[in-house]
């Protein structure tokens, strides 16, 4: 039966050979290296389309196909069906029928997941269902039949829940970003598009958040293919993108017209040189590769590298040192200023000692010019002449400024006694802010 159901598939059927491709609702495009033919699979039959002349060599009508047809991959070189919302697989028996041939009996829990195969194992990641999300990363198990989860490391990061994303695989990593996962406020049927690139790696079996996409005008997207180690995008407006996610590029290109044609939502094939298409018409087109990407709009960096936390935390550090640095400088300012205290006088790390009534002095003048007699009646003493007192006043202005000049080294008067500018028959103090003004 095997046998018979492998030469089923490859063989030309010329008993469908006539079926009509054209009109009929595209699926997916798939390529077979091995026989050198694109298969294409439509909402009602499988098509096998010589990669050479771009013919049909062999058509098969599915006979029990529903209103959600499975997705179709090639695993060992065998083509199996894939249900888009459970964990069914079916494969096609000698009566052009599919028939089930798993064990899981998942239903409706991987709308819109990401399915890929790898190293002929099959692997479906995300998805929605029963009105949540998942960041379940699952294999299908060939000896059991059986979906299993795939085992992640303890210290793995987590990713979030996601559905609809655009994941691919490279090398030992499968990528993936876009999509939607859930909305902070936690509402089970609530989603907020995704903005981040994470990686998951095969060999440490650890999840990892590489940054966040800075490109969003990539979104939403048309269809994607894989060159080698790059991921091309077009997007619903018909812009063709390239990613290269280890080096975090993405280039964008001058739309060629020829994009237009590309049907929506089935994804192109690249193979040496070419890319194959479904044309809006049904038909298998190809185009070469150069002609899409000889004009180079734009390159730049894919995703920013630094995540949230360490935003945050750079800016929590830039803040402390911002502050450091404020307080470093006002404390340097602070040195290169007279202070007054309360029992004398600080500049540059030296210090005079005063006693209060010289303080007092510098406080009245300080403000503002003031009459020299108020200076005159703070420090006369009662029992003594008029004589007397006015000696007391000269002598504290006189050691006041002998004072602030040993303090600064500067030699002119921090005092100055002037005759009024509105009666020249009363004197004022005043600082002498012309020299000592930015020292205060």
């Amino acid at each position: 039966m095997k046998l018979f159901l492998r030469v089923l598939l490859f063989v030309p059927l010329i008993s469908f050979s006539q079926i009509d491709i054209n009109n009929q609702s595209s699926v997916n495009l798939l390529l077979d290296s091995i026989n050198k033919q694109l298969i294409y699979q439509t909402y009602t039959s499988i098509h096998r389309i010589s990669l050479s002349n771009l013919k049909t060599t062999s058509s098969v009508r599915i006979k029990n196909y529903n209103a959600a047809p499975p997705k179709m991959i090639l695993k060992n070189n065998r083509m199996l069906f894939l249900n888009q919302r459970g964990g069914d697989i079916f494969e096609l028996n000698s009566n052009d029928s599919l028939y089930k041939t798993d064990n899981s009996d998942i239903v409706n829990f991987f709308i819109d997941s990401n399915l890929f195969v790898r190293k002929d194992t099959i692997f479906r990641h995300g998805g929605y269902g029963y009105w949540t999300l998942s960041n379940f990363l699952i294999y299908f198990e060939d000896l059991t039949k059986e979906w299993q989860s795939y085992s992640i490391s303890e210290d793995s990061e987590i990713p979030p829940v996601i559905n609809a994303q655009i994941g691919f695989t490279l090398n030992d990593s499968y990528y993936f970003f876009g999509g939607n996962s859930l909305d902070e406020k936690g509402a089970r049927t609530l989603t907020k598009k995704n903005n981040e690139i994470w990686e998951f790696n095969f060999n440490t079996k650890k999840w990892k958040k590489l940054g966040d996409i800075l490109r969003n005008l990539i979104f939403p997207i048309h269809s994607s293919f894989k060159v080698d180690s790059d991921l091309f995008l077009l997007n619903k407006q018909n812009k063709l993108f390239k990613i290269d996610v280890v080096n975090n590029t993405i280039t964008k290109y001058k739309i060629a017209p020829i994009l237009y044609q590309f049907v929506f939502g089935v994804n192109p094939i690249y193979y040496k040189d070419y890319v194959y298409f479904i044309n809006g018409k049904g038909k298998i087109d190809k185009i070469a590769l150069s002609k899409l990407t000889k004009e180079t709009e734009v390159i730049t960096k894919f995703y920013d590298t630094q995540n949230i936390t360490e935003k945050i935390i750079l800016a929590s550090v830039f803040i402390i040192l911002l502050v450091v640095i404020l307080y470093v400088a006002k404390r340097y300012a602070n040195t290169k200023t007279i202070k007054l205290l309360d029992n004398g006088i600080r500049f540059k790390n030296k210090f005079i000692e005063l006693d209060s009534l010289s303080i007092s002095i510098i406080k009245m003048v300080e403000p503002q010019d003031i009459e020299l007699s108020k200076v005159y009646n703070l420090v006369k003493k009662d029992h003594l002449s008029k004589i007397q007192n006015e000696r007391i006043k000269n002598q504290y202005i006189d050691q006041i400024n002998l004072q602030l000049s040993v303090l600064t080294g500067i030699k002119e008067d921090f005092l100055i006694v002037s005759k009024s500018n509105f009666d020249k028959r009363y004197k004022i103090i005043r600082l002498n802010r012309a020299v000592y003004g930015n020292l205060l």
